[in-house]
Parts: structure tokens; C-alpha cells; sequence
């Protein structure tokens, strides 16, 4: 039996936003950010949707997504953003290691002890590792410190096993207002790159530049930008330029039981909703482990055509309850949009974001498993 929830990806709006982001980058490589199933829009359609569009890199978090997007045949190099020295050395991780030098996955590296486990794999597997060396310029998180990027890059690029490909670091907050602390950064980043250039080291490819600094700050484009939630046609309200990108996801799930409640009756778990009328239930078969949020309950709104509709009671894991009341035309089988692509729309990703106090990204990566992402008809 198919899932009755279903996310509608446009290939379309895809497209559309990498060449806005093309463009804004003005002409740089674009490095797609499909980690974490593209960002919930389901990874195997993204990479159909834009295989042939001038895609340079794909980039991932974890070996799993590395290797799940070789298998799938994404024909661009796969860059693995989290360090493989972050792991216990076991078997198991040894292995992996392995599997990523069969699949050249670009690697990154973020310290000597990476260096030295992925050389000591390379020897045994004669394979040559392409790597990046990921610098931490202020977020504060695994990157190899400024200090240190030098002494790593250089041993990097003196070991015979290794191909220095890229360095690259990440912003804290370009998305931000204010972008002072985002400017000290990108020169923190500069100043580790002059001082390679001072000992006749240039490493091929420099990336700093995520969705909002590809807008926002110019200077950080160098080689290469890696676009991650602008790609599916989220912004922020400081990310500029964003008003030009196209929302790409769109759920949908149908009514799949209608019920009267009459006055003074509740209903939900915790009865939360008690009918001030006689009021017309509906029950959409999606709910907090599909990834439509808890917080939705009694304050969620759907749509039938061009009508909104509440949510009513809690949401539940399985389930979600609608007041039909007013929406006569609303029956069994009714379609309803539970995610709109129209920006403006109160439930479209952006908004839903802004209401539950978060950003795009948590709104996409939470559809579950269960919902089946589809091509936009």
C-alpha cells in the first residue's frame, strides 16, 4: 500500500535556484549540499533533478551519505565534510575508510592523527586520498584550529599518498544582520591562505561561501560556494537576493475520516479541543514522526484549494485532526496541502519556520521516512 503522505519536489524550482545562485556567485562553482537527504527533499531526486546543470561537487556529512550518493551514480565528486579522524579507530571504521578510497570520495581532515590513519590506509590499500583540510576560523566546532593549518596543510602536501585538494572553512553567522563577526572570519581565513601563498603553498580549491554569503558577502565566493538551504529555495530574513529563489517542496496528505463532534464534546489526546459547536472533524494520516511538528497542535493551519484550515487537539504520531466545519467540499479523499510552496502562505517552510521560532532547515529535515517524496507533476 503506498504512503498517503506525499512531498512533491520540483525539479523546476531546482533548477531555477541553482542558476540563481550561479549567478549570484557570479559564475563560481557550486559545491550542492545534499547532506541529511538533501534536506529532507529526498537525495536521489535532487541529484536527478540536477545532474547536467553545471553541479561541480556534491557535499555530505557522513560516509553513509557519501557512499549512498556514489551508489546512486551521482557522476560529480562527493566531498565528506565531517573528518574521518572524529571516529574510534575500530574495524568497522577502517573499513569504511576503505570503502571511501574505493569510491574517491573527497575526505576531510582536520588534524596530524587524521593525516597519519588515512596514509596508513592509503599504503595498505594503495589508493591515493584527494583531501580537505577544514579550518575552524570561529564556529568553533571540529575544523583544525587557524594556528595550527599551516603545519597540517604543509604535511599534508608533503605526504605522497595524500592529493591536497581543497581548504575550506565555515561561517557562524553570515545569515545574520550584523555581519562583523562573519567579516573577521573570512580574514582569519585570508590570513591562513597568505600565509601558505608566503611558502609557495596554493591548495587548489579555497570554499568558505554557504547560501547566505554567497548573497550577502562577496569576498568569501574564492573557488568554490556550497549552497545548502537556498538550493531548495529557503532564505532567512537577512540572507539578500533570497526573494528570487523558488520554494521546491510541497506536502500533501488526503482526508481519511470525517466525525461530528457535537457541543461540549473534546477530542485528541489531553483533550485539548472542546467543539463550541457542532463541528466536523477531519483526520489526515501524518503526524509528529512524519515530521509535522507537535507544536501544531491546535495553532497548525492546512489548506483545501484556497481555504485554510485549523488544526485542532494535540498532534499525535500517526495522526493529525482538522476542523472540516467550515470547508463543506472537504470529504474522504480530499487532498490538503500541509506544506504550500507559495512563500506567503501560512504554512509555507519559511513561515512555519518563523512561527515555531527555528529556520527552514528543521521544518524539511524532519520529514520522516514515511512520507514519500515524489517529482512535482
Amino acid at each position: 500500500m503506498a504512503n498517503l503522505a506525499k512531498a512533491y519536489i520540483s525539479f523546476s524550482a531546482l533548477r531555477h535556484n541553482a542558476q540563481v545562485l550561479k549567478a549570484a556567485a557570479g559564475g563560481t562553482p557550486l559545491c550542492a549540499m545534499v547532506k541529511a537527504n538533501a534536506y529532507g527533499h529526498g537525495v536521489s531526486l535532487v541529484v536527478q533533478a540536477l545532474s547536467g546543470q553545471g553541479i561541480a561537487f556534491w557535499g555530505v556529512a557522513t560516509p553513509e551519505e557519501a557512499l549512498e550518493l556514489k551508489k546512486i551514480g551521482a557522476p560529480e565528486p562527493i566531498l565528506l565534510l565531517r573528518a574521518i579522524e572524529l571516529y574510534e579507530e575500530t574495524d568497522q571504521v577502517l573499513a569504511t575508510v576503505d570503502d571511501l578510497l574505493e569510491a574517491d570520495i573527497r575526505l576531510t581532515l582536520v588534524s596530524a592523527a587524521g593525516l597519519d590513519l588515512l596514509a596508513r590506509r592509503c599504503a595498505q590499500r594503495q589508493k591515493k586520498a584527494r583531501v580537505h583540510i577544514d579550518v575552524d576560523t570561529g564556529l568553533g566546532r571540529n575544523g583544525c584550529p587557524a594556528a595550527e593549518a599551516l603545519a597540517l596543510v604543509s604535511a599534508a602536501g608533503a605526504n605522497p599518498l595524500v592529493e591536497l585538494e581543497g581548504i575550506y572553512s565555515h561561517f557562524a553567522g553570515v545569515d545574520e544582520l550584523s555581519q562583523d563577526f562573519a567579516g573577521e572570519q573570512r580574514a582569519r581565513f585570508q590570513d591562513v591562505l597568505d600565509k601558505l601563498a608566503a611558502r609557495g603553498l596554493r591548495v587548489p580549491i579555497r570554499h568558505l561561501a554557504n547560501s547566505a554569503a554567497i548573497f550577502n558577502l562577496p569576498e568569501a565566493r574564492l573557488d568554490m560556494v556550497r549552497p545548502g538551504v537556498a538550493l531548495y529555495g529557503y532564505g532567512g530574513k537577512f540572507m539578500r537576493g533570497a526573494e528570487r529563489l523558488r520554494s521546491t517542496l510541497r506536502l500533501e496528505a488526503p482526508v481519511i475520516l470525517t466525525k461530528t463532534l457535537a457541543p461540549g464534546e473534546t477530542c485528541g489526546y489531553g483533550r485539548t479541543f472542546t467543539a463550541r459547536r457542532p463541528t466536523r472533524l477531519g483526520l489526515l494520516p501524518l503526524g509528529y514522526a512524519d515530521g509535522y511538528d507537535r507544536r501544531w497542535s491546535n495553532a497548525g493551519q492546512v489548506s483545501v484549494g484556497q481555504r485554510l484550515i485549523p488544526v485542532v487537539g494535540r498532534v499525535s504520531m500517526d495522526l493529525t485532526i482538522l476542523d472540516l466545519t467550515d470547508a463543506p467540499e472537504a470529504v474522504v479523499g480530499t487532498l490538503c496541502c500541509v506544506i504550500s510552496e507559495c512563500r506567503a502562505d501560512p504554512h509555507s517552510v519559511e513561515t512555519m519556520a518563523q512561527r515555531l521560532g527555528t529556520i527552514p532547515h528543521e521544518i524539511t529535515c524532519a520529514l520522516g521516512a514515511r512520507v514519500q517524496r515524489l517529482p512535482a507533476p
